[in-house]
């Protein structure tokens, strides 16, 4: 239903991040549950292991100062100062992700169809209107450009997605709906990957993507 969709899209896009981190939602399957605070899980190397320790040390010190400033200030006031904007920030960050590699008209490959070229052109660039695109830097419309030359500096990108959409022609992928609309239909058309053929879609249960 559409309240369902929209409950589950608003839950995805404020609590998608830290759930990622926890136990690798909507992460690949080789790594499903595994957690990125825990030094001995398959994402990581060996060598990385004593990374992941001093990471989870600066998160546990962080913890321990926002208790600490919850029992100075309040509750209230460190969720109004903290909680508030960092589920903005995982808002942002979601959404942004999810919207630039996930699209019905993105296709998906299999071992004997990819090719590097085919992979990086699997994401849209997206309008946000300007006032968005300049307070996120463009992240979000030219992300065709760090996929293709994911070793640019970022303050090249908007001339090398200028030269980029010349280039490619048809084969460049850009949607200005609304990125909330967009946000809600690929949500909701995009559940899971069809898996017959060597040229994949989403696919949606009940819907067929468009």
């Amino acid at each position: 239903t559409p309240l369902y969709h929209l409950a589950m899209v608003t839950a995805q896009s404020l609590f998608g991040w830290p759930l990622y981190l926890y136990r690798n939602a909507s992460g690949p399957k080789y790594a499903q549950g595994a957690s990125h605070f825990s030094p001995t899980a398959v994402l990581f190397r060996a060598e990385q292991f004593g990374q992941i320790i001093i990471s989870d040390i600066g998160l546990l010190l962080t913890i321990a100062v926002l208790t600490y400033s919850s029992w100075i200030f309040s509750p209230a006031t460190v969720a109004f100062y903290y909680g508030v904007p960092y589920l903005m920030v995982n808002f942002w960050l979601v959404t942004i992700t999810f919207l630039q590699h996930t699209d019905a008209a993105v296709p998906h490959y299999t071992d004997d169809s990819w090719n590097f070229v085919r992979g990086a052109l699997c994401t849209v660039d997206r309008d946000f209107g300007w006032i968005l695109n300049t307070c996120l830097h463009h992240i979000q419309d030219t992300h065709v450009a760090h996929h293709v030359f994911s070793q640019m500096p970022h303050y090249h990108a908007e001339e090398a997605t200028m030269h980029l959409k010349k280039k490619l022609g048809k084969h460049y992928r850009f949607d200005d709906t609304n990125f909330l609309v967009a946000l809600y239909h690929n949500f909701k058309h995009c559940q899971f990957i069809e898996d017959t053929g060597s040229i994949l879609f989403f696919r949606n249960t009940s819907t067929p993507a468009k």
